[in-house]
């Protein structure tokens, strides 16, 4: 999908820190995921009582111009919004989308950002659409590294013309699948196990996708987005991604 610090050390130097936003890192109290083996600490979680912009940037690069497109549009600080405890990106154009990151290396004064290596990526989405005719527009819930492709890109959750996808690419090639189901209208949980050698990805703690990697565990920043591919857009809050919580665990 990809258009256009090192985290091992930093973690426990943040354990039991919690940041403005509702943004925690060494949090505790939360649960494993569900269906992912292993032993779990939770390194990071945002519940999204509201943006912390020293987390997230709410573009790509640059705030709604000719230099921030991803997935075909501009993205908007203006279409991103935090209400209800939930993230909100939507389209209020064809050409103007939205998309948040924690890249540490976007350029943006007072944006700290976070990445992680290994571990377990997770978030609590709802993509607009309904069963039957699909999931609107085309949002996305993926991780890169900062040298792409060599760093790797895993897109989690990717629906496109309406088709759920999971993506993975690197110099070394790709490893598409289409996940069947219906993905629309409702939360789901959309997860990637990132270990040595191999990615899952599960979807409501049931693994759906595995793929061997040539990244090497290389630091990855969080990103979702929301853009335009084809067929009709849907704009404002009927076409808008609600993202209820993500969180990373090592």
């Amino acid at each position: 999908m990809r258009k256009s610090s090192i985290w091992g050390g930093l973690a426990a130097a943040f354990r039991s820190v919690v940041l403005s936003g509702s943004v925690a890192f060494g949090a505790t109290g939360t649960p494993a995921p569900p269906g992912v083996p292993g032993t779990w600490a939770l390194v990071f979680e945002d519940n999204f009582d509201s943006l912390n912009r020293s987390v997230w940037t709410p573009y790509w690069f640059k705030d709604c111009s000719a230099g921030s497109v991803m997935n075909l549009v501009q993205t908007c600080s203006s279409n991103v919004s935090v209400a209800g405890g939930a993230l909100r990106l939507q389209m209020s154009a064809a050409d103007k989308g939205a998309l948040v990151s924690t890249s540490p290396k976007d350029g943006v004064a007072g944006h700290s950002g976070a990445e992680f290596g290994f571990g377990y990526f997770e978030a609590r989405i709802l993509f607009p659409g309904r069963c039957g005719s699909g999931i609107h527009n085309w949002p996305a819930w993926w991780t890169t590294g900062q040298s792409w492709p060599a760093t790797g890109e895993n897109d989690i959750a990717e629906p496109l013309g309406g088709v759920m996808h999971s993506n993975y690419h690197s110099s070394a090639g790709n490893a598409n699948k289409t996940i069947a189901g219906c993905w629309a209208g409702e939360y789901h949980v959309y997860g990637v196990n990132r270990m040595t050698g191999r990615n899952d990805v599960y979807y409501d703690g049931r693994l759906v996708h595995s793929y061997p990697t040539r990244d090497g565990g290389a630091p990855h920043h969080l990103i979702v987005n929301v853009g335009y591919a084809a067929g009709s857009p849907v704009f404002g809050a009927a076409g808008a991604v609600l993202v209820d919580y993500i969180r990373v665990w090592k």
